[in-house]
């Protein structure tokens, strides 16, 4: 009897030893088949060859095939030349400046309607451990910072009015004071005061959310006469349509220092003549390789 069970005792060792092995292995090849995507799909979004040229021509912002990024900059140099038309309408905005660069991650941040603006990928943002963003002209809406902030909490955000606020649950600090020329409007500081005071001279200013009911055309010259590394990754701004040479000058102004156009849309709550703009800032080589 013993000499006739002590074979299948064996067997039984067999089976279960192989049983156990092939449980580990079986969970073995499926951590590394869990683990192999996410670190080829790093690798493709850090060092693929095929991301160089979309990674160099936005400054860093995008990285994708060089097929997509060719097609944008193909979009974009045909729109712009729609945009150089310069059309006459009565509705001015109606017929000229079209977005001529397409976000695929725009969002919106803050209410809808007044008060809310379109970022281009936010998302993107979140690798930046030193994110600034400037908030200008809020009349006491912060719906805009504290939805950044959820989204970004290492961002830096400075909000800033000619009236006295305070911002809620530290979404963003407070600064009562006016932009403009520094001359204009009267008691008001520029840009380059500004950036100084705050120290944030070697900063790079990702987001300038603006609104100062038609002071943008004599605040943008100013701007750009400043530090080129001071000019905001992204403005996001109400334009108030004074009269067409200032508006075409503005927009060409934005264009001969590489921004593009991201995002339009309409202010209804102020009539059919204002409208908020997305603008994005590129590497010179973008437009030089169209």
């Amino acid at each position: 009897m013993s000499t006739f069970l002590f074979p299948q005792i064996v067997q039984l060792a067999v089976i279960f030893l192989l049983s156990i092995l092939s449980i580990w292995f079986y969970q073995s090849c499926s951590q590394s088949t869990v683990l192999q995507p996410t670190v080829s799909l790093s690798f493709v979004s850090q060092n693929s060859s095929d991301c160089q040229q979309s990674f160099l021509e936005s400054d860093g912002l995008i990285c994708e095939s060089n097929a997509a990024w060719n097609e944008r900059k193909h979009i974009y140099r045909i729109q712009d030349k729609e945009n150089m038309m310069k059309r006459e309408d009565a509705v001015y905005f109606l017929s000229n400046w079209e977005p001529n660069f397409h976000c695929s991650h725009a969002r919106r941040m803050g209410a809808m309607g007044d008060g809310g603006k379109w970022v281009c990928d936010v998302h993107r943002l979140k690798a930046r451990h030193d994110c600034l963003i400037y908030s200008v002209g809020s009349r006491g809406d912060f719906t805009f910072e504290i939805d950044m902030k959820k989204t970004i909490p290492q961002c830096e955000i400075h909000t800033f009015d000619k009236n006295l606020y305070s911002c809620p649950n530290k979404a963003c600090s407070f600064h009562q004071l006016m932009f403009g020329t520094g001359i204009e409007p009267n008691g008001s500081k520029s840009w380059m005061t500004i950036v100084q005071r705050l120290n944030h001279t070697n900063r790079s200013i990702d987001i300038l959310k603006i609104d100062i009911e038609g002071g943008e055309y004599s605040f943008f010259p100013l701007l750009f006469n400043s530090t080129k590394s001071l000019f905001p990754r992204q403005i996001l701004v109400e334009l108030h349509p004074i009269n067409v040479t200032l508006v075409h000058g503005f927009f060409e102004l934005l264009r001969s220092n590489n921004y593009v156009i991201f995002n339009k849309e309409n202010n209804l709550l102020a009539g059919p003549y204002f409208f908020e703009y997305g603008f994005l800032k590129l590497n010179p080589q973008f437009f030089h390789s169209i």
